[in-house]
Order: structure tokens, then sequence, then C-alpha cells
């Protein structure tokens, strides 16, 4: 039930609105005469709202006690009054009231007007919290995170956007893309705010550079979002600093090329050393077998360290008890997993799959839509020594407790 106290100097109309908020289920806790009185009351009975007259007897009216309780103790106010003269109501606004009643009052207008103002204050604190979960969360975040509206104008950065451009995080709000997006990137940043605001189609994901407070450049990948800001529409920019990363595919590129030279290096030695084009096909054809061999040994090494090393964790974190951003980050690891190992499932082979001889038999028959019958009558066993030899085959190639058919997942292995 909730809690309402009266601010009224007249007793008449004090009871007669405790008995009309009584009779409407609400619990009047306090009914006061005076400025002075209303404000201990309000801070010792903390009602859920104040029904305040404006003209009340004491050295404080009923306006700057409202705005006493509002701005210290949070509590919603609606004032009670038999002036309407523009002037007092102008003075009555800047109490920010949560509604205006002019005596004499209908019941039906004083109970809507307390619905409305607990409805509102209930609203506004929800949304409180709301906001004050968000900021907890984007404060501790290993991202920086702003977020700007239409205007290109920066409403929010947490510390970690701060940190990354090497602004301080309010001097970061009074920047705009042009001050911090590297002029080369400009016109595709800008193009993506473009789409964002115009509710079109935009790139999510994407890398760019951005220009430190200090001048210095500095890579970084971004994610961004469609959202709403405080009743507008805002863009939501999540990034984070690829420095090492960058630096790393660099490196990888360079040693690719050194590697290249050297091959070519070594194949014009071989060119010049030797007359005979039968012998430098030979040395050519040693060079790239032990390059493809190189390769597909590097392809069974990823695909084995991620399926033996990665993913039986991934599996026992899935089973643990998950919130909603730690499952959507796990959906984006299995993603991104399968994203890296994809290139090379197209060898992947019953060999790799560590089968037995008789295991990759019946595989094979099982592969060309031989039936457990059928296969136990052309290997002399028992259709029950087919069925467990298929069981060891759905166990290793990681199929067991699945609903997947066997004979459509060996179709798909070359």
């Amino acid at each position: 039930m909730h809690k309402i106290m009266v601010v009224e100097d007249e007793a008449v109309i004090a009871i007669r609105l405790q008995e009309r908020l009584t009779a409407m289920g609400y619990h009047v806790v306090g009914i006061s005469y005076s400025g002075e009185e209303a404000m201990k009351q309000a801070r010792h009975l903390r009602p859920d709202l104040v029904l305040m007259d404006i003209m009340i007897p004491g050295k404080m009216d009923g306006i700057a006690v409202a705005k006493w309780v509002k701005s210290e103790l949070d509590i919603p106010v609606i004032f009670l009054t038999a002036f309407s003269e523009d002037k007092i109501i102008e003075r009555a606004k800047q109490a920010k009231p949560y509604g205006y009643i002019v005596k004499p009052f209908q019941d039906r207008e004083l109970k809507a007007s307390v619905e409305i103002a607990l409805y509102k204050k209930e609203t506004e604190k929800a949304l409180k919290e709301r906001e004050e979960n968000f900021r907890t969360l984007a404060e501790n975040a290993n991202d920086g995170i702003l977020i700007a509206v239409e205007e290109g104008e920066y409403v929010y950065a947490n510390q970690h956007a701060a940190e990354i451009t090497g602004y301080g995080v309010f001097e970061l709000l009074k920047t705009t893309i042009q001050d911090i997006v590297h002029p080369d990137d400009f016109e595709k940043i800008e193009e993506t705010y473009r789409h964002i605001f115009a509710g079109k189609k935009f790139q999510r994901l994407f890398e760019t550079t951005i220009v430190r407070k200090d001048g210095n450049e500095v890579p970084i990948e971004i994610t961004s979002a469609r959202s709403i800001w405080y009743g507008h529409p805002a863009a939501i920019l999540i990034f984070r600093d690829i420095t090492e990363r960058v630096k790393a595919k660099n490196a990888l590129q360079e040693a690719h090329h050194e590697l290249e030279l050297r091959v070519k290096e070594r194949t014009k030695d071989l060119e010049i050393k030797t007359k005979s084009l039968e012998e430098m096909n030979t040395a050519m054809k040693v060079l790239l077998k032990k390059r493809e061999e190189d390769k597909i040994e590097i392809e069974d090494n990823v695909l084995t360290n991620v399926k033996e090393l990665v993913m039986p964790f991934v599996d026992k974190f899935r089973e643990t008890q998950l919130d909603g951003q730690q499952k959507t980050f796990l959906s984006i690891i299995e993603s991104n997993l399968d994203e890296i190992i994809s290139p090379f499932t197209r060898r992947l082979s019953l060999e790799y799959l560590n089968l037995t001889p008789t295991e990759i038999q019946i595989a094979n028959m099982t592969k060309h839509g031989n039936t457990s019958k059928k296969i136990a009558k052309i290997m002399n066993i028992s259709p029950r020594t087919v069925d467990t030899h298929k069981k060891n085959i759905r166990r290793k190639i990681g199929l067991e407790g699945k609903r997947a058919n066997l004979r459509s997942f060996l179709l798909s292995l070359h």
C-alpha cells in the first residue's frame, strides 16, 4: 500500500483528503499544517507521495517545501491550491511537481492525479536503476564505449574509451568524430553514422584508425549498433585497441614475403646451377611438395588443437551457469573458432579421426548406404558387432549423444 502525506493548513480539507485517499486504498501516514512541520514529517515518515498546499503558514510556502522534499528526499509532490494564476503556476513549475490540483477538487481528479504521479515515480525509479546498471557494466568493460547522437556529438564515454583515445572522459565528450577518426577513414565512419540514423543497413564490425590526443595513430576494431539515448536516436560504438594484432599480422606478412623471396632465390640458383630441365622440375616438385606437407601439417595441427585442447573446455564452460552476456560471448567464441578451422575441414579424413581398419571399412560401407545387417553379412560378423563399431565411430568423430545422421556426416568428409 502506497504511503501518502498531506500538507494542508485547512483542517476540514485535510481530513476530507485523508478520508478520500483511504477510501481509494492509500495509507495517509501524516497530516502537516505548516512548512516546517511538513519537512520534519517527510524526513521521518518517508512517504511515497506528498499532496502539498501551495499557501501554507510558516517561513516557507508549499513551493519552497516541495523543492526541498524533491531535492533532499526524492519524494514526488502534487500541488493543491485554490489559485491558478500564471505567476503562481510558473513559480510552481520550478519545484518540478508531479501534478497540480485546483481546489475544490473532485474525487476522480484526485485519484487520477495520485495514480499518475505514483506511476511516473515508479517509472523514473526503474529507468534510473537501468541507467545505473548500464553505467556499472560500461565502466567495468574491457572495451571502449562511445555513444553519439545524430549531430555527431558524443553523449557518453567510459573510462576505457578515454584511455584508448588519450583524452579525459569529459574532454572526450567535447570532441566529435572529426577530432578522433583518421582523415583517411573519416568517410567510411561517416557513412556508417548516416546509415545508423537513417535506419538503413550498416556495417556492424570493421577496423579503422583513430588519432589520439597526442597525435599517435591507433588501429581499432569497432562494433557498432543502433540505440536510443534519452528519447533520441543514437549510435553505440564499442571498440578495442588492436595494435598488437596488427603488428602480428604485419610480421606474418613480412615473414611470408621473406619466405617467398627465399624460394625465388633458391629457384633462381637451381636454374643457374642446373642445365637439365628434368632436374629443375624435380627440385621444384620437391619444394612444392614440402610446402604442401607443411600446409597440411599446420592444418592438421590447428584442427587437432581446436578439437582436443579448446572445444572440451568450451563445452564445459557451456554447462556452467551463464548469464545472457556470457552466453553471447561464448556463442561469439564458438562462431570464431568455426571460422578459423572451416578452411581446413575439407582435408578431414577417416584416418585423421583415428579409426581402426575395421571401423574405416564399416564407415565406408555405411557411407555407401549399406545397412548394419548387410555390412554384417559382407564382413561375416554379427549385426550387433557392427552396431558396436558404429557406436565407437560416432564417439570418435564427435557425434556421441547427438541426433546427427552418421551417413550424412561421413558423406560430408572428403
